[in-house]
């Protein structure tokens, strides 16, 4: 299995982190229902994080049917009636890991694919290359 580098997973945790800081305002009422979130530039330099970092926060929230996100005029606060209820967000998160195993396991199989092809014989790879072509 591939190994996750410690930084990817400090910033996974730093998202999920400010997702949680920003539903709790929305929950507070710090951001009404059709109220926009500051940009992910400001929202990352208000919370100390990278712009990535910020911008996967308010992805989560999309995911969770919290906010929307409109090209060109921000992310705005959905109502609590057009978020998504709890069953189908516990089951939109399950898939949603299910996604991130399946990605990485076939990153990891890409790099086995290609360690193997780098190991095989200059003229293996010729003919390899013709019998897939005849197959199709």
């Amino acid at each position: 299995m591939e190994k996750r580098s410690p930084r990817g997973d400090a910033d996974r945790h730093a998202s999920k982190k400010l997702a949680a800081v920003l539903r709790t305002d929305i929950a507070e009422g710090r951001y009404a229902p059709g109220a926009r979130l500051p940009s992910y530039r400001q929202l990352a330099e208000r919370h100390g994080v990278v712009v990535n970092t910020a911008q996967a926060a308010v992805r989560l929230l999309q995911a969770e049917g919290r906010v929307a996100i409109r090209p060109g005029s921000g992310t705005v606060v959905l109502a609590e009636s057009d978020a998504l209820p709890e069953g189908l967000r516990g089951e939109l998160e399950e898939v949603q890991g299910r996604l991130r195993q399946t990605q990485e396991a076939l990153s990891a199989a890409e790099k086995a694919v290609t360690a193997l092809l780098g190991r095989l014989p200059a003229g293996a790879f010729g003919e390899t290359r013709q019998e897939l072509g005849n197959s199709g």
